[in-house]
């Protein structure tokens, strides 16, 4: 063995990483995709009877849509309308597509948690003021406790 693979194995070792993790990664290439992400979206969409409308023209109902009185809708609601109001035939993907060109596509909402979540020692802790290593071995003879209770209820 080189100095090389010594100086590889010590700082393996030290790392603490196996040495086949090392080298598969070290050998390993990442290759470009060959494929592309799925097929082409189709210019148009189809109304009931069948005719062709073009994504322009989609885009020119949704910003009606926006100017007028659903401003506040999302892309789901604005499908619905679409599907209403013009008898259009189209997904809500491409809806959501084309409200992203046309950048109006509303901010999503976080979600805030009313009630933070707290781990029953916190509570406990928070109510008694007594040392964490007293609470530890509290815990640990309630868990025995349970065990041997347990241990008759069957």
């Amino acid at each position: 063995m080189d100095s090389e693979g010594l100086y590889d194995s010590l700082i393996l070792k030290i790392v603490d990483i196996p040495h086949s993790t090392y080298y598969y990664r070290k050998h390993y290439r990442v290759e470009e995709k060959k494929v592309s992400e799925g097929r082409p979206a189709p210019d148009y969409s189809t109304d009931e009877d069948g005719e062709k409308v073009p994504d322009e023209q989609i885009k020119e109902f949704l910003l009606e849509l926006i100017a007028g009185e659903y401003s506040n809708f999302g892309y789901r609601k604005l499908t619905k309308m679409l599907r209403r109001i013009y008898k259009l035939q189209i997904n809500k993907k491409k809806v959501y597509r084309l409200c992203k060109e046309l950048g109006i596509l509303c901010p999503q909402r976080r979600k805030r948690i009313k009630h933070p979540r707290k781990n029953w020692y916190e509570i406990v802790l928070s109510q008694h003021p007594i040392s964490f290593g007293r609470l530890i071995s509290n815990m640990a003879i309630f868990k025995k406790k349970t065990d041997f209770l347990h241990l008759f209820a069957y």
